[in-house]
């Protein structure tokens, strides 16, 4: 049924299917007030036997009262070398409670980008790690978390014996747009890329590209 809607500048906007004309909308981030938007993309080497149910990623919420809603998780992979037994490489994505402590071993804490200059200082509440570049097969350790009993998210990918020629190859982990709702994280809750499937390669050949986005808000 059509109708009209009135803006605050007196302009009268015609809605639904009123004359099938177009309408202009555009679509507004979430309000960070003092807080901010962010983005953090890190590259890592797995090793050739990169073992399984290894931690690869995590970020940690360390705010007592501000939350991390995330708005984008992009991951890709890319065989940059000859393998001498293709094999599956699986990686899942868990939320997890009760992160007290970031892992400590075998850890490089990134580099985070604020989207607009004068938002509050990086990374904000957010604690980020992911392994060492070179990769190690025990993945990162020493951390306290606790695991959803199943993934929110999996990405599998067929590492083949030749180096790849193609592009990397991406998925979007989470769909966290047009309405759809968030992982909203409070203290001490996270989330974490895990490598299931031991690997079976014979040099550290397979790189993995973490491309993850949010927003710090007070209030969701």
């Amino acid at each position: 049924m059509p109708f009209k809607i009135s803006g605050a500048a007196g302009v009268t906007v015609g809605a639904g299917a009123e004359a099938f004309a177009p309408q202009h909308v555009v679509l507004k981030p979430h309000s960070h007030g003092s807080l901010g938007h962010y983005r953090s993309c890190v590259r890592f080497v797995m090793t050739a036997v990169q073992g399984a149910n290894s931690r690869l990623w995590t970020i940690r919420n360390t705010h007592a009262s501000n939350l991390i809603v995330s708005t984008r998780f992009r991951i890709g992979i890319l065989s940059a070398g000859t393998v001498t037994a293709a094999y599956r490489m699986q990686l899942n994505l868990f939320r997890l409670t009760g992160f007290t402590v970031s892992d400590t071993t075998n850890t490089v804490t990134p580099t985070v980008t604020p989207k607009r200059a004068g938002m509050a200082a990086v990374p904000g509440g957010a604690a980020i790690r992911h392994l060492t570049v070179a990769g190690n097969a025990s993945g990162m350790t020493g951390g306290t978390l606790t695991k959803d009993g199943g993934s929110a998210a999996m990405f599998e990918a067929w590492v083949a014996t030749a180096a790849a020629t193609t592009v990397p190859l991406y998925t979007e982990l989470l769909d966290d747009v047009n309405g759809t709702h968030p992982f909203v994280l409070a203290q001490n809750e996270g989330l974490l890329i895990e490598h299931i499937v031991a690997g079976s390669a014979t040099a550290n050949v397979v790189d993995v590209v973490v491309d993850f986005s949010w927003a710090e808000l007070a209030a969701y």
